[in-house]
């Protein structure tokens, strides 16, 4: 994929960078100003992501081996839904037994174990809540593509589009979901767009613009909305936006050839599974003993959770090859 759709190994690094950064800011406000920037679209750009290359990938979905060694359902569950269970798993009765030293307090018994694991907001990393999510997202979307197919409705995906958008904003999103239901509903539309963005290539109309043009204008209408008071389609707008903003972010790198986030593709994987551990050192437990301002600690969780991860990701290549 690096030299098929570097745009997307880009874009998978810039966010992955944000999702490291944002959980740096320990003991920080959540209306911190550029915590809420960063909230307002990292996320939903990686379900965009998720959706372009669905579609990249596999352009007939009717085609696809769902099932089976190497189906690719079986293939997204190895890869979101095991490491989701396994590492939860192993990291329950640590992070129980160090409750003291972490942020919330997670109680050492079977029903916080199982709730864990049932709420993925409550998991004990909270940012694993994305993998059991995306896995739904891809068999509600391929499930609903081919029952589609099976029953001859031929709907357009941009009227799909637009009823996503409309649940998006319709709902009353919260954390407190079994499985993430609401979440499901709530992130698919940027899941969808990511699909329709690539089935259409509407990049390509992106181009015709001058990137630091589309740039600006991205990056001031981020800003306006984050002192814009509340409205039901706001978080939609701020998300979109944000997705375009880092298109332009990578159209401009790709210009002037920029390559200092190159040693860093490929290793988004490792990185959000993994940074996790090397935050929750460097934040929680060293603040509990020694008192660090944050101007030390906030750059010190950000290098060793993206660094540290990211060493594990190149140890596990090089014994692969």
């Amino acid at each position: 994929m690096k030299q098929k759709l570097p745009h997307i190994y880009f874009l998978q690094t810039f966010g992955i960078i944000l999702v490291v950064l944002g959980h740096s800011f320990y003991r920080i406000s959540p209306d911190n100003l550029f915590i809420k920037w960063v909230y307002g679209f990292h996320m939903p750009l990686f379900f965009f992501i998720s959706g372009y290359l669905l579609r990249d990938v596999h352009p007939d979905i009717s085609s696809m081996k769902l099932w089976g060694n190497n189906g690719y359902v079986m293939r997204k569950i190895r890869r979101l839904l095991l490491p989701y269970f396994v590492i939860s798993s192993l990291m329950f009765v640590p992070k129980a037994l160090m409750s003291n030293y972490t942020v919330r307090h997670i109680n050492l018994d079977w029903c916080s174990y199982i709730d864990m694991l049932v709420y993925p907001y409550h998991n004990v990393f909270g940012a694993y809540w994305f993998m059991p999510t995306l896995l739904l997202i891809f068999i509600v979307f391929i499930g609903t593509v081919l029952a589609a197919e099976r029953w001859h409705l031929h709907i357009d995906i941009r009227i799909v589009l637009i009823a996503c958008m409309i649940i998006n904003i319709s709902i009353n999103f919260h954390h407190e979901s079994l499985l993430n239901i609401l979440g499901v509903a709530y992130f698919m539309v940027y899941f969808v767009l990511g699909y329709v963005f690539r089935k259409y290539n509407y990049k390509k109309y992106l181009n015709h613009f001058s990137p630091f043009i589309t740039f600006f204008v991205t990056f001031i209408l981020s800003i306006i909305l984050l002192f814009t008071p509340y409205f039901r389609s706001i978080e939609l707008l701020t998300a979109i936006n944000g997705i375009m903003l880092s298109m332009t972010l990578e159209a401009i790198y790709k210009r002037y050839r920029c390559n200092f986030l190159n040693h860093l593709y490929g290793f988004t994987y490792f990185i959000y599974l993994y940074s996790g551990f090397f935050q929750i050192l460097s934040l929680q437990i060293l603040l509990h003993f020694v008192p660090l301002p944050p101007y030390v600690y906030i750059p010190l969780a950000f290098l060793t959770g993206l660094y540290g991860s990211w060493c594990i990701g190149k140890w596990r290549h090089t014994r692969q090859q």
